[in-house]
């Protein structure tokens, strides 16, 4: 993740914002939705793919839609909107974005807020100097102009 932003802009450690990785570890879970939860009611710029894509559903969906035990499948009991995907691991190159994860969104009236830069897919693994993501990129675009208007 860090050599794609620093590869699309060298100062991005310089904005505020909050970037949240895939992981294969699961860890803090209630920690990290709790600054989602921040950052969506703040403006906070926030990055988010993979894992982290599914805890920024996983938020919404306890937080503005109501569904007080919105969880993954992975983490044990409630209301999933994050399950199991039935075909098992998605691994490899799907329409040109690069995905690894048994565990898939399914909320289909999540909006994400404005701020939010997720996807489900690693846009990292695609961004490049010389091509950079466009989610990445606006992702930094964004979190430039909010920090400047601090």
């Amino acid at each position: 993740m860090e050599k794609a932003l620093s590869e699309i802009d060298e100062n991005w450690r310089n904005y505020k914002g909050l970037i949240i990785c895939g992981s294969h570890n699961p860890h803090d879970i209630e920690l990290i939705i709790g600054k989602i939860k921040e950052a969506r009611e703040t403006g906070l710029p926030l990055y988010a793919e993979c894992w982290g894509h599914q805890l920024c559903v996983i938020e919404y969906a306890r937080n503005v839609l109501g569904i007080k035990d919105a969880t993954s499948e992975e983490f044990g009991k409630g209301t999933f909107v994050v399950k199991k995907r039935k075909e098992g691991l998605n691994v490899g190159l799907k329409n040109g974005e690069s995905f690894w994860n048994n565990y898939e969104v399914d909320l289909p009236n999540w909006e994400k807020p404005k701020n939010f830069f997720t996807a489900q897919f690693h846009a990292s693994y695609q961004s490049s100097f010389f091509k950079p993501h466009p989610l990445i990129k606006s992702f930094l675009k964004y979190a430039k102009e909010y920090t400047s208007l601090l």
